[in-house]
């Protein structure tokens, strides 16, 4: 059970993590601050202090924890360019513990060691233990493979505990300084699903022999007829302005099944032509939005909303949302995104996030794949999974090429043999079991 505090979870007294908080506990700050978000949430007890032991490099990352860490006392104790030094480290953690101890000689002390660097484990570990005066302090390790914090204990083999703690997906951006753009916040709901799945459906129907698919269709379509009248020279939408003065779109060379769905969701104006304000008017915020959807993101939306579907059966799964906008501090062009995400969701404080691609062939779905390992590992850490959603045909494949790359067994790629809703439900389902937090 968990409680809500100044709008960050916190454990209640009934955790089973009561008996390992301390008063003090002491944070070896590395690349990724979510462990040390975490173990500051479960180890410290009310009105306790947490200190953030970074380097240099990591001063940043400790000034974002300070920010976040609303509800706790925290205070960064800098290492400078010594956090290979044992002398300096050991000095610094046993004057903090020594002036501690001269106030409060009852209080109780810890160290989470999952983040910083090896010699900063080592050593951190090693000061804390040999400090005097210092009863019993509690070493502890968030492991990201078993999803459970390790507790150190004397002459026997750690005791581990499950993690059952909430971490939204904004303060995961937030925790490494990648707000959201204002006025380009996330959808939390998908939009026209249901003739997303019409979408899917087109493009996995087949085709006559020696003829396009209705994917390259569509796609050629887009790009000759849509874009040529929405985007400008550089690739971005046109403004609200300039959409509004479209007045349809002529749909020749589109597949008659695509132009079925379009007329089934009133998309389409009396002359048959595709008309951008009638389809803002399905439940869209920008006629920009519409352009997007037509153009592929139909298909983030359609995933979306299998993910909604299917978290009523992972309690643990408390959020998902998808187009994620971030921006880049080092360009003042508000249209230029620091990178884009597609479709993530949140099981307790895991991130499992998706890219999505209309594309089958191999290169991008490989260069799509990659790109979001990157970006959701610098996001949720090893704890993160990561996912593709594609055309491509054999999947394993992909699969099989990649991990070979990023030495990461844990990614999983769906293919056109797994879109259908019932194969798709049933291959997350088992990506999210062989996930879970090992018992």
């Amino acid at each position: 059970m968990a409680i809500l505090k100044n709008g960050y979870i916190f454990p209640v007294s009934t955790s089973e993590f009561d008996k390992y908080k301390v008063d003090h506990l002491f944070l070896l700050i590395g690349e990724n601050p979510l462990p040390n978000y975490v173990a500051a949430q479960i180890l410290l007890k009310e009105d306790g202090t947490v200190y953030l032991v970074h380097s240099t490099d990591t001063t940043s990352k400790a000034a974002c924890l300070e920010r976040m860490l609303k509800a706790v006392n925290v205070k960064p104790i800098s290492l400078g360019r010594h956090e290979a030094n044992s002398c300096v480290i050991k000095d610094k953690i046993q004057t903090e513990v020594k002036n501690i101890l001269k106030k409060y000689p009852k209080h109780t002390f810890g160290l989470n060691y999952t983040g910083g660097t090896k010699a900063m484990s080592v050593h951190g570990y090693r000061a804390l233990f040999e400090a005097s005066g210092v009863q019993n302090p509690v070493f502890s390790y968030l492991d990201a493979r078993s999803l459970q914090m390790l507790i150190e204990r004397e002459n026997d083999t750690p005791k581990g505990e499950i993690v059952k703690i909430q971490v939204k997906l904004e303060e995961l951006f937030n925790l490494h300084e990648l707000p959201w753009k204002k006025n380009k916040q996330p959808n939390r709901q998908p939009v026209l699903p249901d003739a997303a799945q019409e979408f899917l459906n087109a493009y996995l129907s087949a085709t006559p022999k020696n003829t396009d698919n209705t994917a390259e269709q569509w796609w050629k379509w887009c790009k000759a007829q849509l874009h040529s009248q929405t985007k400008d020279k550089y690739g971005f939408w046109y403004p609200e302005t300039e959409l509004m003065k479209i007045s349809g779109i002529s749909l020749d060379g589109t597949p008659e099944n695509i132009k079925k769905i379009l007329h089934k969701y009133q998309m389409l104006n009396s002359k048959g032509e595709l008309d951008l304000q009638a389809s803002k008017n399905q439940g869209f915020g920008e006629l920009s939005d519409v352009c997007a959807w037509l153009s592929g993101v139909w298909l983030e939306h359609y995933v979306l909303h299998q993910i909604k579907n299917l978290s009523i059966q992972f309690p643990d799964i408390h959020e998902s949302a998808m187009s994620f906008h971030i921006d880049d501090p080092n360009n003042k062009d508000d249209r230029w995104d620091r990178f884009e995400f597609d479709v993530a969701f949140m099981r307790d404080y895991q991130l499992f996030a998706l890219s999505c691609t209309t594309a089958g062939d191999k290169f991008t779905c490989k260069q799509k794949l990659f790109e979001a390992h990157l970006r959701a590992r610098q996001l949720g850490g090893d704890e993160a999974r990561v996912g593709l959603v594609c055309f491509h045909n054999n999947p394993e494949r992909v699969k099989r090429d990649l991990e070979a790359t990023i030495r990461d067994k844990k990614i999983v790629v769906f293919g056109s043999p797994d879109l259908k809703p019932d194969k798709f439900v049933k291959k997350m389902q088992q990506w999210i079991h062989e996930n879970s937090p090992i018992l």
